[in-house]
């Protein structure tokens, strides 16, 4: 389980669907198919638990008080263009 906007390393994955921890967002992408069985439930209580650590982690922060990302800062491509090689 992640620790929510606490670093820029960690990640996890439940089923199809992947959450990546950043220190100013959290982003998730892909897609889950929750069943109704054990796989299902087990699934359903990892996302559970995952948005209630989310939620505690807005409640202890700031006041929703960044507008900017600070994650973009690292990319190493900003604004920066580039040549295809395909063409």
């Amino acid at each position: 389980m992640i620790d929510p906007f606490a670093n820029n390393h960690q990640s996890m994955q439940i089923g199809e669907l992947v959450i990546e921890n950043q220190q100013d967002k959290i982003t998730i992408y892909g897609d889950i198919d929750l069943m109704l069985d054990a796989s299902g439930y087990q699934q359903a209580q990892q996302l559970h638990e995952l948005t209630t650590k989310v939620m505690q982690a807005f409640d202890k922060g700031a006041p929703y008080s960044s507008d900017t990302a600070e994650s973009k800062k690292n990319d190493d491509q900003q604004d920066k263009k580039i040549d295809n090689p395909f063409l």
